[in-house]
This record gives structure tokens, sequence and C-alpha cells, in this order.
């Protein structure tokens, strides 16, 4: 028992699929990043600059003002737009553009959209959930009063 690995350093495949597991991540550590042109080298200054540019917004114009929502989601999207024509990513390359894609949707949920449009339709559907699956609603009549103290359930 001493000399057994960790439960988290076992590997539970043959040992040809670890060894071209490791082989792959190796390759994928030693690829060199996709050369940026003029046009990815603004996407990425778009990308970076954004949350300082929103902060800035948000102190000029206040947080329940609709500007620095749209002009964050506007360089989001524009940042994304000026990286989609790239044909030459590598692997982590083009998950990390799935992944900032996916992050859009975090606009759902940030002031101002989400005190007008979202906060009542996800309480809606708490609601039903904690209504019509069993055990949802003793999760959700537990965390959401936490969250929301003023929120009724009756």
């Amino acid at each position: 028992l001493v000399s057994a690995p960790s439960l988290q350093s076992r590997h539970w495949g043959s040992p040809q699929q670890r060894e071209e597991s490791q082989s792959r991540r190796a390759e994928e550590m030693n690829q060199s990043p996709t050369p940026l042109g003029l046009q990815e080298t603004i996407a990425e200054s778009l990308y970076i600059t954004r949350p300082l540019l929103h902060l800035l917004s948000l102190g000029v114009w206040g947080q329940r003002s609709w500007k620095p929502w749209l002009l964050s989601a506007v360089l989001d999207i524009s940042s994304l737009s000026l990286l989609s024509d790239l044909k030459d990513l590598n692997r982590r390359e083009r998950a990390e553009l799935r992944r900032r894609t996916i992050l859009l949707l975090y606009y759902l949920l940030r002031s101002p959209f989400y005190d007008r449009y979202s906060e009542g339709r996800i309480l809606l559907l708490l609601r039903l959930l904690a209504d019509y699956v069993p055990g949802v609603g003793f999760v959700t009549r537990k965390w959401v009063p936490l969250l929301y103290p003023w929120f009724c359930w009756v």
C-alpha cells in the first residue's frame, strides 16, 4: 500500500493511452503561438483593455447606466469578430476563443440587463424547478433566501 500512487495521480487507462495523452500534452505545450498581425494585435488589445474601459465608464456614467454595459459588450464582440478570421490556430488558442465566446453569456447576468430582464426570469425558473423537480426545492428554498432576502416563495 505504501508504494501505491495517490488517487489524484492514478490513471485508469492502459499504459499506451497514458503515454499518448502525455505526448499530446507535451506537443501542445511546445507549440509556438500563432504570430499576430495588425488585426489580431488590435483584437487582443481591445480584449485586454476592455475591463479598464468598463471601469472607467462606470465611474463616468454610473452603475445604472447602459453605456458601460454596451461599451463592454461592443469591445468583446469586436475583439472576437477580429479574431474570427484566423484559421491557423493551435488547439489551445481555439479553446481560448471558444471560452471567450461562451463568456458572452455573462452579459445576461450583468447590471443593468440583469436588473431589468434576467433576474425575474431566473427566479421564475428557480421557482418552477423547486415546485416540480424533486430535491431541487430543498436547495432553492435554502439558498435563494440567503441571496435574495426580500424574495418570497409563497
